[in-house]
């Protein structure tokens, strides 16, 4: 059965709704910019109640908010965390100053998250291969981080490792993008297979 004659109500509703949606972006490549960019809101503000509903239900109320509630006095950290909360929450009332404090410690908590997982990638592994590719793995991020910090750097040692951390970096943004393009390509597929086999039912 396809979309159009599909047997459960729900079903057809669901299929003409992501068929319609398909259609619309899809438009956008040929021109049509005005339901385009109807459809760019209505994402953006899925994505975004999205990303909200799973903060709140996955890491807020069970990280947070349940733990102060069994022990309030317990947890100073947790306490610090909910200020915190509470400021980023109220960042568009307040000074500039209290919305870059939490703002700072997120960026910083983020770079030391990174700094640390690149510095521990190389531990022992039980196959050399595996073992070899994590240590290439953290001499590529440091060369990197290298690049990146270091614009003119002093030195023939340090100025090689940032010229071969920036020709990394442009590497890896390459590497990225053929991924990014390639999955879009895949995508695109998988939404002209759903319009011809899922809604119209021109595939069996």
């Amino acid at each position: 059965m396809s979309g159009l004659f599909g047997a459960e109500p729900i079903d057809q509703v669901a299929t003409w709704v992501a068929a319609l949606a398909t259609l619309v972006v899809l438009g956008g490549m040929l021109g049509e910019r005005r339901f385009f960019g109807w459809s760019q809101h209505l994402l953006a503000g899925l994505a975004t109640g999205y990303l909200a509903l799973l903060a709140i239900t996955e890491v807020i109320v069970p990280r947070l908010v349940e733990p102060l509630a069994a022990d309030p006095l317990g947890r100073p950290e947790l306490v610090v965390g909910l200020g915190l909360v509470a400021v980023t929450a109220a960042t568009p009332w307040l000074p500039r100053i209290a919305g870059a404090i939490p703002l700072s410690i997120a960026i910083g908590a983020l770079a030391a998250f990174a700094l640390g997982g690149a510095a521990a990638v190389a531990r022992p592994e039980p196959e050399l291969l595996a073992t070899a590719a994590s240590a290439g793995a953290a001499v590529v991020t440091g060369l990197v981080v290298i690049g990146f910090l270091h614009g003119s750097p002093r030195g023939r040692i340090l100025g090689a490792a940032a010229t071969g951390g920036r020709w990394l970096m442009l590497a890896g943004i390459g590497g990225w993008l053929g991924y990014l393009l390639l999955s879009r390509l895949v995508l695109l597929i998988d939404r002209l297979v759903f319009l011809i086999g899922d809604w119209l039912g021109l595939l069996s």
